[in-house]
Parts: structure tokens; sequence; C-alpha cells
């Protein structure tokens, strides 16, 4: 495609352009900064689209009579577009103990949020898959991004236990990082982790 905007069923997909270069910017197949210094130096992927894959939420989908609009400025193919169903069989969560935890029922009702909430892991599997194992769990200072989190310097050993025990066989689950569910003395004077992997089956 070349340059538009897309809707599925009256929502939007997203923008998608092309990554365009001036003449006096040189894109390069590999990038080397040595020499003088100019902003365009690394530039990569002229003429190539911005984004190739667009989320759309299964939600967003009807059984039949889908309808797909794409609004084009300057040309394209929407022949060659396609629909790719992606099944997700984990679900991972990384957050910091100074993570902000608003009380969303309470926003709801009278607009104003419980800021002073724990910072909290929230995990859901998708349709009505349960949790039936945790491929990682770390309270520390974990490092990675899910599919491939790796234990830091410090861990508290009791990190998978604990999230097992609150969350397996459930759809979803929800976890505080609070002193009743780890070792908050970890790493002192630094700001701790929590980086969970779990399977959805």
């Amino acid at each position: 495609m070349g340059k538009g905007l897309a809707w599925l069923n009256g929502q939007e997909i997203g923008r998608y352009w092309p990554r365009k270069s001036s003449k006096h910017e040189e894109c390069v197949h590999q990038c080397d900064y040595r020499g003088k210094f100019s902003p365009n130096k690394c530039s990569t992927g002229c003429g190539e689209p911005s984004q190739r894959w667009y989320h759309v939420p299964r939600s967003w989908f009807k059984p039949s009579g889908n309808i797909l609009v794409i609004f084009e400025e300057i040309g394209g193919d929407p022949t060659s577009i396609r629909f790719s169903r992606r099944k997700i069989s984990s679900v991972c969560s990384h957050i910091s103990e100074d993570h902000p935890s608003l009380d969303f029922e309470h926003l709801q009702k009278d607009g104003a949020g419980d800021y002073n909430n724990k910072a909290t892991v929230r995990l859901k599997c998708p349709m009505n898959a349960r949790i039936s194992a945790v491929n990682f769990a770390s309270f520390g200072n974990p490092v990675g991004k899910c599919g491939s989190y790796a234990q830091g310097e410090c861990h508290d050993p009791n990190s998978v236990s604990i999230v097992k025990k609150v969350c397996l066989n459930k759809t979803d689950c929800a976890l505080e990082l609070t002193e009743d569910n780890f070792d908050m003395e970890l790493c002192p004077g630094s700001v701790k982790k929590l980086a969970v992997e779990v399977v959805c089956t």
C-alpha cells in the first residue's frame, strides 16, 4: 500500500505510510557512525513501509459480513492485504514497585482514582483460557522482555511459587507488590521489579 487509513467494521486500524528520504538524505543498509556527525547519518528503510503488521482485536470481527475500508492517498494494491490469526499461548507482565496503580472502580464512580494502591501485576488469558503454568517469575531486578525474561543480580527465590499460588488454574489474577507477597528488603536502595510469563491453555 501507499499512504492512508484503514478501518474494519467502523473501527480504525491505523494509518500507514512509506518511509521517505529527501535528496539530502542517504539511506544505508548497514549503519556506521564514524566520521562527521549528521542527524540523518544512519537512516535505514527508505521507501519501505513504516509498519507491516497492524493489530486488529478479535472483538472487531463479526461472524460474517465484515467490511474493510481503505482510504488510500497515493496508490497501492489492496488485493495484497491479508489477515492472519495469531494464537496467544502466553501472557506477560513487567512492572516496578513505583508503577502507579489506579482503583478504576473508584475512578468510574466519582471521577477520582486511588493513587495509594500498591503496584499490581494483572494477568488475563484470552478466550476464557486458564493459566496452566508459570514459565517465568522473578521479583528483584529481572531483565529481558516477554518470551526471554531472565533473572537479574537479585531475585526472590519464592517468586514462582507465589505466582503459582495466586494465578494457577484461573482465567485472570492480580498480585500486589507488597511485603506479604515478596521480600521487599531485596536490592536495598533500588526500585524492585516483577516480571511474569504464564501459559494459557
